[in-house]
């Protein structure tokens, strides 16, 4: 007698629970992974990843785009990524001088583009997207400007950590506000970066080190 029928079951009956048991097990795994892409979807949103240039949200998404029970991220929210891509190739193209970036507004429902004054880019974001919920925001520095300053401060990285300074991570806002420098140690990167950069727009931040290489900052 083998073990099947010791057991009082026949190989094809031992066979087919198995299968049984590994199927709520594949649901609940293709699950978990449905939830961790609606988190790192939104987690973009939220943080400014809306497109692959330095943006960040300005508030949390509304109630009615959040993520269904299912985990999927809310089609509102993948539609206001996709417009905000094209908001933003379209204005870094044609007004690189005024233009700093592009964030979800607070109540999740539209956009905000921030930019220097300009009657010619307001005009050609109505005419461009007539019917998309954007709103505009004053900026005191364009993103070109904005991202000079970052690729220096990111080249001067090695020799910041050279002196004790520790650089952990180099942002362009996208408010067009500042750079903003993450650090441990804030008080003694505020005083040396701006001996060396001057009067440059550079806000510093309490941040721990990451596993992003700086270049992806």
């Amino acid at each position: 007698m083998d073990l099947y029928e010791r057991r009082g079951r026949l190989p094809d009956e031992a066979a087919a629970l198995s299968r049984a048991g590994e199927a709520p097990r594949a649901a609940r795994r293709g699950a978990k992974a449905a939830r961790r892409i609606a988190v790192a979807l939104l987690g973009a949103l939220a943080l400014g990843a809306v497109t692959a240039v330095a943006c960040a949200s300005t508030g949390p998404a509304a109630a009615g785009d959040v993520p269904s029970a299912s985990g999927a991220p809310h089609p509102g929210q993948v539609a206001l990524a996709r417009l905000a891509d094209r908001i933003d190739a379209a204005l870094r193209r044609d007004f690189p001088r005024q233009y700093a970036g592009v964030a979800l507004a607070p109540t999740g429902g539209g956009l905000i583009v921030y930019r220097r004054p300009s009657p010619a880019l307001d005009a050609a974001l109505r005419a461009r997207f007539p019917k998309a919920p954007i709103k505009t925001r004053y900026a005191p520095h364009a993103a070109r400007e904005l991202d000079a300053l970052a690729a220096r401060v990111r080249r001067d990285i090695a020799y910041w950590g050279r002196r004790g300074v520790p650089i952990t991570s180099v942002t362009a806002r996208h408010d067009g506000t500042a750079v903003e420098v993450g650090t441990t140690s804030v008080a003694r990167a505020s005083a040396q970066l701006r001996r060396r950069y001057g009067s440059a727009p550079l806000r510093f931040v309490e941040a721990r080190p990451s596993l992003i290489p700086d270049g992806a900052h």
